[in-house]
């Protein structure tokens, strides 16, 4: 801990850690640090959970076959942590994350296999049973997954936050860390100087423009679309009740009858323009897996960026500078992490050994890896 900063004659407050970035990642850290007692500013360039996490499908894909082999057991540990996480959420801030725990229907390749227990093959006639309106056929499996709205998590977890008094600071990009005495001492803005024990960068794709140790991250673009029953339509709910994966495109239905379409993976920098024709690509991919949803109007359509790291594996622990440590990258899993990140760089922050071995993702690998 270093000594309380004066400034004017006067003590800055300062927080027990600045949290940079206010998406899933930043507001589940925030959550966990604030249970365990720390004091907590979060600094936010805009509006909290209001980028990756707004644009967000809100998959919990724990069976994905791609999912990369050395997120394995963070994965794992963290689909087992997402029950008890969105219901202390839920208690705690009077508001539902919408978890469907229906599981997932994945078309898959002849050479894929789901990577989870409790994946089984289903028949043709099985899935016409489960799911009637689902007209593609394939070979075929259902997942033991679940889904959020990331937009309701997001809403949850600032609403929990600012109630257990977790300080916010919005529409203010942090351009620096702050440096005295060789650790960090908390954060700069355009406006103001944020004192903290600890600086976190949960900045997701932008946390590599925080100077002066930046955190090598980059954006990528993700297009979605939102289709919603046209007038007229009485069906309670949605009218697919799992989600659906094929390599063409996701189905992510919504207790309130919307369906999300996804996704696109565009190397665009920081374009988050959406192109008409994907938008139609993605609806008819749609379509011909359940030719209901081409009835569906287009309700809503957006792209976000997701934080890809240069080996499209999260950064978390410390960096080379002492007090300053990195918690982002998650590329595409930053939903389905959440819980887990938050746990681990708790833990870490606390000064105690983590649950998992960090060694994989620590910041400084690519310091490593450049030979600096």
């Amino acid at each position: 801990m270093h000594p309380r900063l004066l400034h004017y004659n006067r003590i800055v407050k300062t927080w027990d850690v600045v949290i940079v970035g206010g998406g899933v990642i930043g507001l589940s850290l925030a959550w966990r640090l604030r249970r365990d007692g720390a004091s907590v500013l979060i600094v936010e360039k805009s509006e909290p959970a209001r980028e990756a996490t707004y644009a967000a499908a809100g998959m919990v894909a724990h069976c994905d076959p791609h999912n990369p082999p050395a997120l394995a057991a963070l994965i794992a540990a963290s689909a087992r942590m997402y029950p008890e996480f969105v219901r202390e959420l839920r208690e705690e801030s009077f508001e539902s994350p919408d978890l469907r725990t229906a599981g997932t229907i994945a078309f898959v390749g002849e050479d894929e296999s789901p990577g989870c227990a409790g994946a089984r093959a289903i028949t043709d006639d099985e899935l016409a049973r489960i799911e009637p309106l689902v007209s593609l056929r394939g070979r075929t499996y259902l997942l033991p997954e679940s889904s959020v709205d990331p937009r309701k998590l997001g809403s949850a977890l600032e609403k929990t936050l600012r109630h257990s008094g977790v300080d916010f600071v919005t529409g203010s990009p942090v351009n620096e860390v702050a440096v005295l005495a060789g650790r960090a001492a908390g954060v700069r803005t355009a406006k103001s100087f944020y004192a903290g024990d600890a600086v976190v960068n949960c900045a997701g794709a932008w946390a590599s423009m925080i100077k002066p140790f930046g955190v090598p991250t980059r954006p990528v673009k993700g297009q979605m679309v939102c289709v919603v029953p046209g007038p007229g339509a009485h069906r309670p709910g949605p009218l697919i009740q799992h989600v659906i994966r094929t390599p063409e495109v996701y189905i992510v239905p919504r207790s309130d009858g919307r369906i999300l379409l996804g996704s696109t993976v565009e190397e665009a920098g920081f374009d988050k323009r959406v192109d008409p024709d994907t938008v139609q690509r993605l609806h008819q991919a749609a379509a011909n897996v359940a030719p209901a949803i081409g009835e569906m109007r287009i309700h809503e359509v957006w792209a976000g960026l997701r934080p890809g790291s240069p080996d499209d594996l999260p950064i978390l622990g410390p960096t080379a500078l002492p007090g300053y440590f990195a918690a982002t990258g998650h590329y595409r899993d930053g939903i389905l992490l959440a819980p887990v990140t938050a746990l681990v760089m708790s833990q870490l922050l606390r000064g105690r050994k983590p649950d998992f071995d960090l060694q994989p993702f620590l910041p400084l690998r690519f310091a490593a890896k450049s030979g600096g």
